[in-house]
């Protein structure tokens, strides 16, 4: 018998992008399980797990079978492909499952050699194992050969289509950052060390990315490397209470992507509802409803992190009544349930680089964790990032608005009578899992007028007198907690 470690994956789940099942009749590795391979190691990784019917139902193998199953499985990882494939196998009871890591940028994409690279090549997209296009083979060799960035034009010379301006501002930039490196060295010579330029002037992609003036960029790849933001009146693309609305605003923006940043951020703030709190001092403070920093680096992720190498599409950006979609092309390149753990990697690491020496992202992997404690200080719920077929997406719901599950979530209150502030605190406190302080309902709630601090906490007793939340601490610093015995 191999060696094997046990009870580590859970093979109860349905198929989907990252798991598959395979029967195994009579203790033997099915024939297409190369593809299944094929397509993990070419994508994000996966499991699969041997002895377990496609609608997951375990069969079991005998122990000589368990035996030789592992050994084919090596075997083939091993040997069939045209870059060896280490699997982590491991038992969960008398089922076979091995996790495929994703392949290196630099070998893709895994073929089966016996078949050759133009048909022994698949991709893992949704439940299903896809044959590799044409366009997807030539995204591989262009990561292997650095990446979308580093694409030459040699019809355009940097001194015509470069904004001069950006240019001294990033100099000026890296300068403060990284000291005087490069002091002795031409405008060109530095541009070229930037990678932004050949030896010849011509631009790279990132060199038009980071410098381009006026539209350049997008006449020079295509009009979609820009970013879209489109207003829709409701929860949902089409308004039911007037069909023939589609949307209520729709913007592009061009140029270089400090432009379209700060263009885009602009635009997307003004869109934002303004709430408004009177401090200790009498003053009106006012903030957006979703905070500034988690907009900025969610926008700041899909610029840095996006597929250059395709121009199927655009960054979009929807705004809807109770939240905002960023969707950029290309999937997240770490997956999603460790997104907030594992170090930054990026598909444009020279862009990253330009993009946090101008101060507008970072490489040190805490965009995600940045916009996770903003919105949680800030009461909202948990952003939801999504990995989709061929591009990622970040969901941040907006305070001013419930969703569905929300409002079902407050039927079951209907009975005590309560008003919408109060009803608004149960949200806040299911979501945020926070306490709540008087000072903090009067935040979420927009109270600003004399005695609406009485107010506030008559509201909030009644909510004790009911048994949905409970006090503590003394008057002066009092909290309350969800009572979720009660609910």
């Amino acid at each position: 018998m191999l060696p094997y470690q046990t009870g580590f994956f859970d093979y109860s789940l349905p198929e989907d992008l990252h798991t598959e099942y395979k029967t195994c009749n009579e203790g033997k590795i099915p024939n297409d399980l190369w593809k299944t391979i094929s397509a993990f190691a070419n994508a994000d990784g996966g499991k699969v797990s041997l002895g377990v019917t496609p609608d997951n139902k375990p069969i079991g193998l005998t122990t000589e079978q368990l035996d030789r199953v592992q050994r084919d499985l090596l075997s083939l990882c091993q040997n069939s492909f045209n870059y060896p494939i280490v699997p982590e196998i491991q038992l969960v009871g008398d089922v076979v499952t091995a996790y495929i890591s994703p392949a290196p940028s630099q070998v893709r994409p895994i073929y089966s050699k016996s078949r050759g690279a133009s048909k022994g090549a698949y991709i893992r997209i949704g439940s299903s194992n896809v044959e590799i296009t044409d366009e997807i083979r030539n995204q591989f060799a262009m990561a292997a050969r650095g990446g979308a960035e580093l694409i030459e034009f040699s019809g355009l010379h940097y001194e015509n289509c470069f904004d001069m301006v950006v240019v001294n501002e990033y100099l000026s930039a890296i300068s403060q950052s990284r000291g005087n490196i490069y002091q002795d060295l031409s405008t060109a010579d530095i541009l070229i060390k930037l990678r932004a330029i050949n030896h010849s002037g011509n631009p790279t992609l990132f060199g038009l990315l980071a410098f381009s003036k006026n539209n350049i960029l997008q006449e020079n790849t295509a009009p979609t490397v820009n970013i879209a933001i489109t207003q829709y009146a409701t929860d949902s693309k089409v308004n039911i209470s007037d069909p023939n609305e589609t949307f209520i605003d729709d913007r592009e923006f061009n140029g270089n992507v400090i432009s379209q940043f700060k263009s885009a951020a602009n635009h997307l703030r003004s869109k934002l509802p303004i709430r408004g709190l009177i401090d200790p001092q009498g003053l009106r403070q006012e903030y957006l409803s979703i905070p500034e920093i988690a907009i900025r680096e969610a926008l700041a992720n899909a610029i840095a992190h996006r597929d250059y190498s395709t121009y199927s599409s655009r960054i979009q950006i929807d705004i809807y009544a109770d939240r905002i979609e960023i969707i950029n092309p290309g999937r997240s390149l770490v997956p999603i349930e460790r997104i907030d753990e594992t170090p930054s990697v990026s598909r444009n690491p020279t862009l990253m680089s330009f993009l946090k020496d101008f101060h507008i992202t970072e490489q040190r992997a805490r965009g995600i964790k940045t916009i996770r404690d903003s919105l949680n200080s800030a009461g909202l719920k948990e952003p939801l990032f999504e990995n989709l077929p061929s591009s990622f997406r970040i969901t941040i719901y907006n305070s001013t608005f419930m969703d569905s599950e929300d409002h079902l979530w407050l039927q079951r209150f209907k009975k005590h009578n309560l008003n919408e502030r109060q009803l608004t605190a149960l949200t806040y406190l299911k979501n945020s899992h926070n306490s709540i302080t008087n000072h903090t309902y009067r935040e979420i709630n927009n109270m600003n007028s004399v005695g609406d601090d009485r107010r506030a906490r008559h509201e909030l007793e009644r909510l004790v007198k009911f048994g949905l939340i409970f006090p503590q601490g003394e008057t002066r610093h009092r909290r309350y907690n969800l009572n979720t015995n009660n609910l």
